[in-house]
């Protein structure tokens, strides 16, 4: 069915930000910053399809605490499978990046169900679509159980998504559900947990059968991470699921240390960070997922890795600052770009590059005063800006910037120390 019409809220108004950076011990020229509020609600943006960004709305702090509120005060509404549609509405918003505009977005929604082939049991997932550009575009109904789905790079009708530690592929042309990987071996291996001995709480009987999983380029290939062989909770491994064969190998493990996936280089290998059990700061890894084989770029805190694959940003720190690097995938070569003051410290999880590659924005908070800022960067030309937030904001939880052609959008909320009613909304920040 489509949705009706969605209210927006749109405000004319322009807020003006001003600020200094100090780079690489040198002052950069005042930036100005035009700040639109583009909702006063907090949106993530879906994609660019040519001139339009489409953004989802998602449920608001005050959304979701009368939620809470609600399951709180009427126990028996927490087996309504789509209690949160009480209080919040799904909607969907266009911007015209030429115009400038924003418009309500029409949409579908689908009741998408698919088995458990061991348990029999039956899930479901609410499911919006609209049409774009690129053609029909599926994401999962904010507020509902569905899983966050990942699109195929080379086919965006085919879409991953992991339930119960199970992967599964959404055919979106056709609505139906596959599994991937041997599902029976999965619940089998959890039996066994049962009768294994007991480990403390240290190392633990935790079984992680999928951790991570990211697809690779060529969209043949998902890499995760499972400690299935050996169900401890600090032995995790490297492994891939082959989608032209339908198998699923062990490529990588090294003793003493936890791997995370950050993605893939261009040529198709998988891109880790490696820490050591003793400690320390890891280490950036790419594995070739045919042999086994270990390269090893550098030390540091891996940041972000550019949409073309071939740039890797990450951090070093010592006592006094944090150390910003770019590394080129390619070659092997890291630049310096940015040292923190003493006062300042890196929000690495507000990060993103632009859609060519060529700028990223990562978020900055001053610690003494509270001010939470980007720094935006361009690698071509190294020319680099300071783009403050507006007085009296903060970045909104654990949301992220997104770049929007040359703008970011940046969900913000207020800085009340009353989270309960704190207000969100979110600004798109001219970096010109």
């Amino acid at each position: 069915m489509i949705s009706k019409k969605l209210v927006l809220i749109s405000i004319g108004s322009l807020l003006i930000s001003i600020a200094t950076i100090s780079f690489m011990g040198q002052k950069a020229a005042i930036t100005v910053s035009k700040n639109t509020v583009l909702a006063a609600t907090p949106l993530i943006l879906v994609g660019e399809y040519g001139q339009e960004g489409v953004f989802l709305g998602l449920p608001s702090r005050k959304e979701r605490n009368e939620l809470s509120d609600l399951l709180g005060q009427n126990p028996q509404l927490t087996e309504e499978r789509n209690v949160h549609r009480k209080v919040y509405k799904a909607k969907l918003i266009s911007f015209d990046k030429l115009q400038k505009k924003q418009s309500s977005k029409a949409f579908s929604q689908y009741e998408v169900k698919f088995k458990d082939k061991v348990t029999a049991q039956e899930h479901t997932l609410d499911l919006l679509s609209f049409e774009s550009k690129d053609g029909i575009i599926f994401v999962a109904e904010p507020g509902s159980e569905t899983p966050h789905l990942i699109p195929k790079p080379t086919d965006i009708s085919q879409q991953l998504f992991q339930h119960d530690q199970n992967l599964y592929i959404l055919d979106t042309k056709t609505l139906q559900v596959k599994a991937i990987g041997d599902e029976q071996a999965q619940y089998t291996t959890k039996q066994k947990i049962k009768d294994l001995p007991d480990l403390g709480i240290e190392h633990g009987r935790i079984l992680h059968w999928i951790q991570q999983p990211n697809w690779s380029p060529d969209g043949n290939t998902i890499a995760f991470l499972s400690n299935r062989n050996r169900i401890e909770s600090n032995h995790i491994e490297v492994w891939i699921h082959d989608l032209i064969t339908n198998q699923e190998l062990k490529v990588y493990h090294r003793e003493n240390t936890t791997p995370h996936i950050l993605g893939w280089t261009a040529d198709n290998k998988i891109l880790i960070n490696e820490s050591k059990h003793t400690g320390g700061g890891g280490v950036l890894v790419a594995i070739d997922p045919k042999t086994g084989l270990r390269q090893e770029f550098i030390s540091g805190d891996f940041v972000g890795q550019s949409d073309d694959r071939q740039t890797v940003l990450y951090v070093k720190r010592n006592s006094r600052h944090g150390e910003l690097y770019a590394l080129n995938l390619s070659n092997g070569t890291s630049q310096l770009l940015y040292k923190t003051p003493i006062e300042e410290s890196l929000s690495i999880g507000q990060i993103d590059f632009s859609k060519d590659s060529t700028r990223f924005a990562i978020g900055l908070l001053n610690k003494k005063t509270g001010v939470e800022s980007f720094l935006v960067y361009n690698l071509q030309t190294k020319n680099t800006k300071r783009l403050e937030l507006p007085q009296g904001k903060r970045f909104y939880g654990r949301m992220t910037v997104k770049w929007l052609g040359d703008e970011l959008a940046v969900p913000v909320e207020s800085r009340n120390l009353n989270l309960q009613y704190s207000e969100a909304e979110t600004l798109l920040m001219s970096t010109f």
